[in-house]
């Protein structure tokens, strides 16, 4: 019983933060920027379902797609009026992140308040698996994440618009002299990072507590995933958020669950001072 609770919520957690990680990685990867506003967009995902459904009684499906859709727009936005003016300073790129992170959690905080919300479920209902009494909801979460991996994937490895992303990412001076803007690429990219974070954020939000403070450790955990995996590399970023996912829920199982979110932050140092390029360190890789 336990190692089936072990691998069927290891590979629930993994999925999400999967999601979270892989855009996290192709900001990182293919605009050099470090977002540490990411976990805003999971965040507004997550409220924004919840909104749509309650206040515009839709669908939670169709509410978790307007939602995504709405955040990725935010996104772009955010990138091309604000990041873009300062993108060749780091430093003021972070301060820029880190104040739209923060002023994320106020506004919802002043909209919402401070009490946790609940999304009615994508799907009632639940099936036992090895022993384990797994919600439908859980598998709809592993459903949503390969289809949007292999979405990504492909549409990186076999579009003109995927391939101009890679080139700007490998090298950015070369993609220029063949005639890719870089500022409309950090844009899309921004808006499918955002949307994946958004997706996240929906997905789970009739599981996990819907709450104003919500983006900090999704943040954390991106941030310990793409350093495990290698910044830049989306398989790495996989196979890093796998290995948090089942690393917490060991801990939480076995050990206590009140520190099961403080493996991340183990993770992230013993990474950071053993092997700092992580699993497959390097450019954007698939």
């Amino acid at each position: 019983m336990l190692i089936s609770q072990i691998i069927l919520l290891g590979l629930f957690k993994g999925s999400v933060y999967s999601l979270i990680a892989i855009g996290f990685t192709l900001i990182f990867g293919v605009a050099r920027i470090l977002n540490l506003g990411h976990g805003t967009f999971y965040m507004l995902g997550a409220y924004f379902t919840y909104s749509l459904a309650i206040n515009f009684h839709l669908s939670p499906l169709n509410s978790l797609i307007a939602s995504c859709l709405l955040v990725g727009s935010i996104g772009m936005g955010f990138y091309y009026f604000i990041i873009r003016k300062l993108q060749s300073n780091e430093s003021y790129v972070l301060v820029i992140t880190l104040a739209f992170a923060l002023l994320g959690q106020y506004a919802i905080f002043a909209v919402y308040g401070s009490k946790a919300r609940h999304v009615s479920s994508f799907l009632l209902g639940s099936i036992n698996l090895f022993g384990v009494n797994f919600a439908y909801q859980r598998l709809f979460i592993l459903l949503v994440f390969l289809i949007a991996t292999a979405a990504v994937l492909l549409f990186l490895k076999a579009t003109s618009f995927g391939k101009a992303i890679r080139a700007l990412a490998q090298n950015e001076n070369a993609a220029i002299l063949m005639g890719i803007d870089p500022p409309k690429m950090f844009t899309a990219t921004f808006g499918i990072a955002s949307f994946l974070a958004a997706l996240a954020g929906g997905i789970i939000s009739p599981i996990w507590s819907v709450d104003p403070t919500m983006w900090f450790f999704p943040l954390i955990k991106a941030f310990s995933i793409v350093v495990l995996g290698g910044l830049g590399s989306i398989p790495g970023s996989i196979i890093g958020a796998f290995t948090l996912g089942y690393a917490e829920t060991i801990t939480s199982l076995v050990i206590s669950d009140y520190l099961s979110n403080m493996v991340s932050l183990v993770i992230l140092i013993i990474v950071l001072l053993v092997k700092p390029t992580g699993i497959m360190g390097g450019t954007l890789r698939r």
